[in-house]
């Protein structure tokens, strides 16, 4: 198992700036997700879920002003399980699970970067879990109520456990809820879990035929709405984040050839990502890069559909700590790793920052910069950077993990003794490092023997920050709608 150094360091830093961003909220007198009340997103859910109940069609009508139901069938037979809440057990059961599932996935990311489960390890996820909504994806999520997070927990399930994952369930059922995830198969492939893939395909397919049998008007979806991306929002939002909608804000281009060659590098500097993540077999960053790719090819995406970059965070931690600490040595060596390891999270978030934490640095307040287009591109920026940084640092000499070679009947023992293990123990393992080595020795011809070396995959530490509330939505106060009076139908 892995260790990570410095962690009295890291625990805190980490507690520091869980304060400051209390602080920092504390003080805020913006839109903050830290309001009691259903917000504007959760609210749709919950209305559209009331419809159907009821039976009624579900894409005929906006539900709050001009916003309309915009997910598969699917989502709406989910959410027909909200609509006999009330509006206090709705906020608590919707944003108490939006946190347990964040810290699902970060617990995950820790557990498949070979860390054990300690105590400490257990604080090290609470103390980031409160540090997420400095992440304007995240707080985000939150303001609106949205689902990214639950859907990002569903494809994590089917990508991270070494044991009992999920069988391409999780990616099948999140693309029912909402296309986009569909796009994460592609982790199943450079996985080269071909039945998973294929499962994960018939799950989805069952989720499309659930909808057909439940939803009265589900072929509007699939033969109209689909293909509308308007309905979802305007490019011309800053809060649009894909690649499609910085092109038309920066440069005026809606679409078209330049859009899909753009698309095209991005997949295969994702692909190349993906191969350096399957060869170091780091599960955890083929999911963060695959999902911030799943943002940027798709075309629409809002900044908080961008959640991927808090298991991207939790990557660059233990990937730096791990690179520093077993080149540092003694106790100030491990601390010092700690430190950076922290500061380098911090460094590749920074370009998704809350506005309510650091509004000069972040997205919205970068795209009223004098100098354009340059403060509008970097939140979609550095996620293209992060992909084509990984992909390259995959073919950069010395980055590669050593082989595993063994000599037959001499199984390696890969873990080093503790610090704390008993010095019995410790010569004990000595001994038998020495008589593995002798007994690799054939007529005097010495045999080497090779370590698998840790994955120790570093991101750069790029950039500016995140950006601004969707203007179509842009709802402080909710209004009150009786029953599930959502739409203003015309009476026929």
């Amino acid at each position: 198992m892995k260790k990570l150094y410095g962690l009295p360091t890291m625990v805190t830093l980490l507690a520091a700036l869980v304060g400051a961003i209390v602080y920092r909220f504390s003080i805020y007198d913006g839109n903050s997700a830290f309001v009691w009340r259903v917000p504007l997103d959760l609210k749709i859910y919950w209305l559209a879920g009331g419809e159907v109940a009821q039976g009624a069609d579900l894409y005929d009508n906006a539900y709050i002003g001009d916003l309309p139901f915009t997910y598969p069938p699917f989502s709406g037979t989910l959410f027909k399980w909200l609509s006999p809440l009330a509006d206090d057990p709705l906020i608590l059961l919707w944003q108490g699970g939006t946190a347990l599932a964040l810290f699902t996935v970060i617990m995950l990311v820790l557990r498949e970067r070979g860390l054990k489960l300690s105590p400490a390890i257990w604080l090290l996820g609470i103390l980031l879990l409160c540090c997420t909504p400095a992440n304007e994806p995240v707080h985000g999520t939150l303001f609106f109520g949205q689902i990214n997070i639950f859907l990002m927990l569903l494809v994590a399930l089917d990508i991270l456990p070494r044991k009992r994952a999920l069988p391409g369930i999780g990616i099948g059922l999140a693309a029912g809820m909402k296309l986009t995830p569909a796009y994460m198969g592609l982790v199943l492939l450079f996985q080269k879990r071909w039945w998973q893939a294929i499962i994960a395909i018939l799950t989805f397919a069952v989720t499309v035929a659930i909808g057909f049998v439940t939803i009265p008007d589900a072929a509007n979806f699939w033969t109209d709405a689909i293909f509308n991306s308007s309905r979802v929002g305007e490019h011309t939002n800053p809060g649009a984040q894909s690649i499609r909608s910085v092109m038309v804000r920066a440069w005026g281009i809606d679409g078209g050839l330049l859009w899909l060659v753009a698309v095209v590098v991005v997949f295969i500097l994702t692909c190349l990502a993906l191969r350096t993540a399957m060869k170091h077999r780091n599960n955890s960053a083929a999911l963060a890069l695959a999902g911030i790719s799943s943002c940027l090819v798709s075309p629409f995406s809002w900044y908080h559909h961008w959640v991927w970059t808090v298991p991207l965070a939790v990557v660059v931690l233990v990937s730096v700590n791990q690179a520093l600490g077993k080149r540092m040595t003694g106790f100030l060596g491990a601390q010092f790793s700690g430190l950076i390891s922290v500061l380098a999270m911090c460094a590749v978030t920074m370009p998704f920052i809350s506005a309510a934490v650091w509004l000069s640095a972040a997205s919205r307040s970068l795209n009223h910069w004098d100098l354009q287009p340059w403060g509008m591109l970097a939140f979609t920026g550095a996620g293209v950077l992060y992909i084509a940084f990984y992909a390259v640092w995959g073919f950069i000499p010395g980055t590669q993990p050593a082989e595993e070679t063994t000599a037959p009947g001499n199984p390696q023992q890969l873990a080093q003794p503790s610090v704390a293990q008993p010095a019995a123990a410790a010569t004990a393992a000595r001994r038998a490092r020495s008589l593995s080595t002798e007994s690799t020795t054939r007529g005097g011809h010495s045999q080497a023997t090779h370590t698998i070396s840790d994955e120790t995959a570093e991101m750069p530490a790029v950039g500016p920050e995140t950006r601004a509330f969707p203007a179509s939505q842009d709802i402080t106060d909710i209004p009150d709608t009786p029953a599930y009076g959502r739409h203003s139908r015309p009476e026929d």
